[in-house]
């Protein structure tokens, strides 16, 4: 009967300590995954500022070009 239970208690023990330590591992590999989709994240959005700021250069420089060439037929048709 000893030894049932010594038998029984050391998979119990033996179980809850894998169970602790495949938690305590996967807690870190979620920690991990949340750091990089962080990085992801701020990355993303630095490259959404960076297209933001392009989109407003082309806008003007469409604006710009526009008046120029309104100067320009102005000037051609006077």
């Amino acid at each position: 009967m000893a030894i049932v239970f010594a038998i029984l208690a050391g998979m119990i023990i033996g179980g809850g300590l894998v169970g602790w330590q495949l938690s305590q591992r996967w807690k870190s590999q979620v920690e991990s995954a949340k750091a990089d989709m962080q990085q992801v994240l701020a990355q993303h959005q630095q490259e959404q500022e960076a297209a933001q700021d392009l989109k407003q250069k082309v806008a003007d420089l469409e604006y710009q070009l526009n008046e120029a060439n309104k100067d320009l037929n102005f000037y051609r048709n006077q």
